[in-house]
């Protein structure tokens, strides 16, 4: 049933596939030798930011800029001598690409609150993503072509960047003012040349970009992403109704060069790309990185993380009902629209989860306000979760500030507030709630110099304060103070082997709001790169005696001792066909006793189109503390942890991609002790026993790709997926992987297409 469904929907598909869809007058060949180019702006006054030394580029650079009625014309050429050796290799789209590069930075709008970049490899890879206020996501993808050549005097790459790729503002008299960053970097000798000058380890880096003002064309654009996708569970059976049928469609839609709205009716929210694996034993929540389409799409205005990684709208809250054992819900109906009127942005985020048999689907919505005046920028963010089956509705208010006093110093800060509201019913265990609070945060940076950077940060999280109904918060009720100052060394004797070096210092104290020491640490870290593109780093640190009040989930304050750690790390050349990284490490876990452990990371590039990868790791501990759920007390453990990763990257042709992941993860803890806090939060023994125990993680998947256009794809994932555990504590690494493989817990088989229209 499944391969008719898709051999009926690929022949519709197919009829309309038009591989030629970027065709101008500019063939995205990689040879600039069309006469357009001719006419275009040349930029070649490249510095060398790489070490950030700011001088004259080692290897010459020309850039062309030429705009027409399609979109912006972008061409490289890139001179290097045939005796330095260019790096050439396929890699996944937005896969961090470990070859010759170009990079194009665009800030449609001049302000220097977002900027768009596009990444290309010298074998055509590419990378898009975007820098804002906020930090920089890889997740965006864009519309947009590229072609690469290589010469006996360098190679070449040509992009085309449609008007239509990013919401921008317009002007009455046709004319846009941009802003545009050009980079080259030599994968060989780890060099890195850019125009203008400007670097993303200063202050100003976007206000540093080059201005230009070019001739806008009117655009607009509607965009259809039918979709259907068939999932066959390989454990079930037919009657276990294990064969499942989705079609849906996104819309894009962009009546103006200004707007853009992005929908979906029925989405597919399966990822198509597996999490990694974590081992969690901490009381604080995993991270899961949004891998999904809709969420992904036009999502910069509603970006907006906290210096200590927390986040005020966290999507993959959204499709899950958390308080049922994180069961998938549906989605109705997804919506957001963003507006750019040059100094000003506004967004608005809607999602409408369905029903799922009792339990009632989740309403969010978010809305998103930005301007920047001069030096100054100021936003709000509003989240809103309403969720029926709990009876909660969670508001957080966010007003945020980024300002530039002067090229060196930049200050950003925010203010935040939330309001739950719980009425009590049998889905929430009874429990009402009206709980309001705030959190805020501040920091200073101070660049006098390419060579200083000093930083500060304060932030306070009130007792009550909670965002994680629409977004990520590890923890409140604390106070926190840290800082940093980094010295970088950028010029070394021509004759020295070294290239650059940095060493950093950081520290930092934290407290609850009832006063009491979490934390009280100082951080060393020193790294070396050598002119080889070899890097040796090494960090050292120590946190003072302090209280642990998360680690008995609620029962009670832990002393914890002394905390050190140490890390030594090398990296080979990384221009070899092989390379790889080892790491050194030891640390105490909780207690006075010490733990060690190593890992490596193997790369190897058996051509251009293949390559295999990975990592093997193993730490040993003495005493490993934790909390043991099921005697509810704190426990050490003697235990040996062991991780493996596998990648596998095929690329038959430019329109093919195959990966292979896979990834274990297995412990063996043999119980020392088990352990009640005395009145002075010191370990006491327990006179309830603790358990050892075992346990092995596996995940699998091969997932198939065959690119009909941009931004169309045909995929075949095969996952699986096994889990093992037991209260031995001492089966080993090799009776854990194999108990791990044999006991399957899921594997399935997924086909979508999805194709724009």
């Amino acid at each position: 049933m499944i391969k008719n469904l898709l051999a009926i929907f690929l022949s519709i598909v197919c009829s309309f596939v038009t591989f030629n869809k970027a065709s101008a007058e500019i063939t995205l060949d990689g040879i600039l030798n069309e006469p357009e180019w001719a006419e275009a702006r040349v930029f070649d006054q490249f510095v060398t930011t790489l070490p950030l030394n700011s001088e004259p580029a080692k290897y010459a650079t020309e850039v062309r800029l030429y705009t027409n009625a399609k979109g912006i014309y972008i061409g490289f050429t890139n001179y290097q001598p045939p005796s330095v050796k260019m790096v050439g290799r396929r890699f996944a789209r937005d896969g961090r690409i470990k070859e010759d590069r170009n990079v194009i930075g665009i800030d449609f709008e001049g302000t220097s609150l977002s900027g768009y970049m596009f990444v290309i490899g010298s074998s055509n890879s590419i990378r898009d993503a975007v820098v804002s206020l906020a930090g920089f996501s890889s997740s965006w993808d864009g519309d947009w072509y590229s072609g690469t050549s290589v010469a006996e005097d360098g190679w070449y790459s040509e992009v085309l960047i449609p008007w239509t790729v990013a919401p921008m503002s317009s002007d009455n008299e046709g004319m846009k003012k941009i802003s545009v960053w050009f980079s080259r970097y030599v994968y060989s000798e780890s060099l890195r040349f850019a125009f203008p000058n400007a670097s993303a380890r200063r202050e100003t880096f976007m206000e540093d970009w080059y201005p230009l003002e070019i001739k806008q064309m009117r655009s607009s654009s509607l965009d259809w992403f039918p979709y259907i996708s068939a999932q066959q569970d390989l454990l079930g059976g037919e009657s276990n109704n294990s064969e499942e049928i989705k079609f849906g469609l996104d819309i894009v839609w962009r009546p103006n060069s200004s707007t853009q709205f992005t929908g979906a009716i029925n989405p597919d929210f399966g990822q198509l790309e597996s999490d990694d694996l974590v081992v969690n034993f901490s009381a604080y929540e995993t991270f899961l990185e949004e891998k999904r389409p809709f969420f992904t799409e036009n999502q910069t205005l509603f970006d907006n993380e906290i210096p200590n990684d927390d986040r005020i709208l966290h999507t993959r809250r959204i499709g899950v009902a958390s308080h049922a054992d994180n069961l998938l819900m549906d989605i109705d109906l997804a919506a957001k629209v963003t507006y750019f009127s040059g100094a000003t942005d506004y967004g608005l985020f809607v999602v409408s989860e369905d029903d799922n048999n009792s339990l009632l689907g989740s309403n969010y919505v978010a809305t998103r306000v930005q301007n920047k005046t001069g030096n100054l920028a100021l936003g709000h963010f509003l989240t809103y979760a309403d969720q029926p089956q709990i009876a909660r509705q969670s508001t957080v208010h966010a007003v945020d500030m980024d300002w530039l006093p002067s090229d060196a110093v930049n200050v950003r800060g925010q203010l935040l507030t939330s309001h739950i509201k719980q009425q009590a019913n049998s889905a929430n265990n009874q429990t009402a709630a009206d709980k309001q609070d705030y959190a805020g945060w501040i920091s200073w940076a101070y660049s006098p110099s390419d060579q200083w950077r000093h930083t500060l940060y304060l932030s306070h999280y009130g007792d009550n304060f909670d965002i994680n109904d629409m977004g990520y918060m590890r923890r409140n009720d604390f106070s926190e103070f840290s800082g940093n100052t980094r010295y970088n060394r950028l010029q070394y004797n021509p004759e020295s082997k070294y290239l650059s070096s940095y060493t950093e210092l950081e520290y930092g104290y934290k407290e609850n709001t009832d006063g009491e020491r979490l934390a009280f640490s100082l951080d060393v870290t020193h790294e070396r790169v050598f002119r080889s593109t070899e890097t040796l780093s090494l960090n050292l640190g120590v946190q003072l005696p302090s209280w642990d009040d998360r680690i008995t989930r609620g029962n009670g304050l832990y002393a914890q001792p002394t905390h050190y750690w140490g890390e030594l790390k090398y990296s080979s050349p990384q221009k070899n066909k092989f390379s790889y990284s080892a790491e050194l490490s030891m640390d105490n876990a909780g207690t006075n006793k010490p733990a060690a452990g190593f890992a490596i990371s193997p790369q190897l590039y058996l051509n251009e189109t293949l390559t295999l990868g990975g990592r093997l790791s193993y730490k040993y501990y003495s005493e490993w503390l934790i909390w043991d759920s099921q005697q509810q007390q704190l426990a050490t453990y003697q235990t040996n942890s062991f991780a493996a990763d596998f990648n596998l990257d095929w690329y038959p042709s430019a329109r093919q991609e195959v990966r292979l992941k896979f990834q274990w993860a297995g412990i063996d803890a043999q119980v020392v002790n088990g352990y009640q806090l005395d009145n002075q939060g010191e370990l006491m023994q327990s006179p309830v026993p603790s358990s050892s125990f075992s346990y092995s993680d596996i995940a699998l998947q091969l997932r198939y790709r065959y690119q009909l256009a941009t931004l169309s794809d045909i995929f075949l994932v095969y996952s699986r997926g096994g889990y093992y555990d037991s209260d031995s504590g001492d089966e080993g690494a090799t009776d854990l992987f194999d108990y791990g493989w044999r006991q399957t817990q899921v594997e399935s088989i997924v086909a979508k297409v999805r194709y724009r229209f």
